[in-house]
């Protein structure tokens, strides 16, 4: 085949333990595919698309992709959960298009080329070989900036699909030149938010790491220079980025830790988190958002003193509304011992105590600092009815001892084919769907709306959020960054709008906010102005007197349903 000149790339979306690239999200995967072409060749046309507008208009992009030399579709959700504003590709449409798709070679890159590609909790992952027998010619089953970079200098006959990484050099080369993709991205100049990668790999791997999670496949951690990170940041922020993510980690705490990939739970080092902290910051110094994702509760309770340090530094370069996201995935120990999970529930509770001394102090935004998220997954093998009382039980305590986490996950186990999970027998057995589906009613029902009521108590304002989706005269709206709270606001927005200020005026659902945006414009309803005073009387009253200094900011429409 001749040098490539034309490659057109396939936004899937992934959503992966380590690393999520849903918009508002980009991930590294069109970035680092999009440098290692220009780092052989400057001239190579590398063109971008989202799958929700490549499927929107999947006939048009269909006929324009056999113009190019190769086409890759990124896909991959290994922890597949609730998107607003955007839906992953799924196996079936991904192979129809493949088969549609005449001339170019096609490949498939990401955790689906992978591990396999889930669509639900709950199901069983469609295997790599799925899509090799359904349309796709190529599968880059190891590091994308390694095939890429030799596609474009040998031809993609002589690239290797399955050539993975053994250190950051290719990687801390190409990424700053792919940086440039982010202008085609959907949410671009919006709420754009960059993932940043930092290490690869689990520092368990050297005991299997637990029993569902495909990170400890990746084999030994290794990592990244903050130097290297602060490059790609800046030519990010030289792009337009001004939202990023440390989150493509399995613990932030440890990185850069010496003993990272000799030991299961290695020491934090706290200047080690400085030098990148303070790197990122250096790098972009008008960002707006900086937040990380994953924390292993483990670490903070083997090494307090450490991890107390390293969350005190995180909390000092970060911005607020950050979620420290920690596996507990079940509250039985004796499940625990069966899948080799991280720790105990009486050591995730102390690490969650540790979090909030640090991080419950409310910030600018309107939200605390840094607050932990929980997951739990069901279906776990081990799994036995007394498992859901100690589940239930253990957000219980949260709630009595006043503790404030910023959200609970909770999904059916995706079987992926390569984890020790899958040999296990792992799903949850039909004799427990209805304690299943009773945990998540519970958790969604009252420990979700109660603790939104202590996260964000009514009159909280909230600055910064973006329209994301509309529906039923509704607006959806977040915050950029990690796990960001959705506020269900009843105006009528534009998708994609910014509103400085919302006034939380109670709670929506289990997992949403009220809100108001203030101040309100001239045409605001009765509806809207009670939400703020919190009486249809005292709301009355603001009308009559046309706004009594609430409202100034025309062209919005709040419903006027009563």
């Amino acid at each position: 085949m001749a040098r490539l000149r034309r490659v057109f790339i396939v936004d899937g979306y992934n959503d992966e333990p380590g690393g999520l690239g849903v918009p508002p999200y980009i991930d590294v995967y069109p970035r680092y595919i999009a440098g290692a072409l220009w780092a052989v060749d400057k001239s190579i046309r590398v063109d971008y698309v989202d799958v929700d507008r490549f499927r929107a208009r999947a006939g048009w992009w269909l006929e324009r992709a056999k113009d190019y030399d190769l086409v890759v579709f990124i896909a991959g959700v290994v922890v597949p959960g609730r998107y607003i504003g955007a839906r992953p590709a799924e196996p079936l449409e991904l192979v129809e298009w493949a088969r549609r798709i005449e001339g170019p070679l096609k490949a498939l890159a990401g955790p689906a080329a992978k591990w396999g590609l889930g669509v639900k909790g709950g199901t069983i992952a469609y295997p790599p070989w799925f899509f090799k027998k359904n349309g796709f010619d190529i599968l880059i089953s190891g590091d994308v900036e390694e095939f890429f970079y030799d596609a474009a200098m040998y031809g993609v006959e002589r690239a290797e699909p399955g050539r993975v990484r053994e250190d950051y050099r290719l990687v801390d080369r190409v990424a700053p030149l792919g940086a440039r993709i982010v202008r085609m991205h959907p949410s671009y100049g919006r709420n754009l938010i960059a993932e940043i990668e930092t290490y690869r790999g689990c520092a368990r791997w050297v005991t299997g790491g637990c029993s569902f999670c495909v990170e400890p496949l990746r084999g030994r951690p290794i990592g990244r220079s903050p130097e290297a990170i602060a490059r790609e940041v800046e030519a990010l922020y030289r792009a337009g980025v001004r939202h990023f993510r440390l989150g493509r980690q399995a613990d932030i705490l440890v990185y850069g830790s010496r003993r990272l990939g000799d030991e299961e739970w290695p020491r934090p080092d706290p200047e080690a988190l400085r030098r990148l902290f303070h790197g990122v910051r250096t790098a972009a110094p008008g960002l707006q958002v900086l937040h990380i994702d994953n924390v292993n509760p483990g670490t903070i309770v083997r090494h307090p003193r450490a991890s107390l340090e390293a969350l005190k530094v995180i909390v000092e370069y970060h911005t607020p509304g950050d979620v420290a996201a920690m596996g507990l995935e079940t509250a039985d120990p004796r499940v625990a011992r069966i899948n080799n999970l991280n720790t105990d529930p009486e050591e995730v509770l102390e690490a969650i105590r540790i979090v909030n001394k640090v991080g419950a102090v409310r910030g600018a935004n309107g939200l605390p600092h840094l607050l932990p998220g929980i997951n739990f997954i069901l279906g776990l093998p081990g799994e036995t009815r007394e498992t859901y009382e100690l589940n239930r039980e253990f957000l219980e305590r949260v709630l009595r001892e006043g503790l404030l986490v910023r959200r609970v996950n909770v999904r059916r186990i995706l079987i992926i084919p390569v984890t020790r999970a899958a040999r296990m027998g792992a799903g949850v057995k039909r004799r427990h769907e209805h304690l299943a589906s009773s945990f998540v009613r519970w958790v969604r029902d009252y420990f979700d709306q109660e603790m939104l009521r202590r996260v964000a108590p009514r009159g909280t304002v909230m600055r910064g959020l973006w329209v994301e989706e509309c529906s039923g005269g509704i607006c959806y709206a977040r915050q950029p960054g990690s796990y960001p709270l959705v506020v269900a606001i009843p105006c009528r927005l534009p998708r994609g709008t910014y509103i400085d200020r919302v006034y939380v005026a109670g709670v929506h659902s289990g997992r949403s906010l009220l809100g108001v945006p203030v101040p309100l414009s001239p045409s605001s309803s009765l509806k809207s102005l009670t939400l703020l005073t919190g009486s249809r009387e005292a709301a009355a009253k603001v009308k009559a007197a046309g706004g009594g200094g609430l409202v100034s900011r025309p062209g919005w429409l709040c419903h006027s349903q009563a």
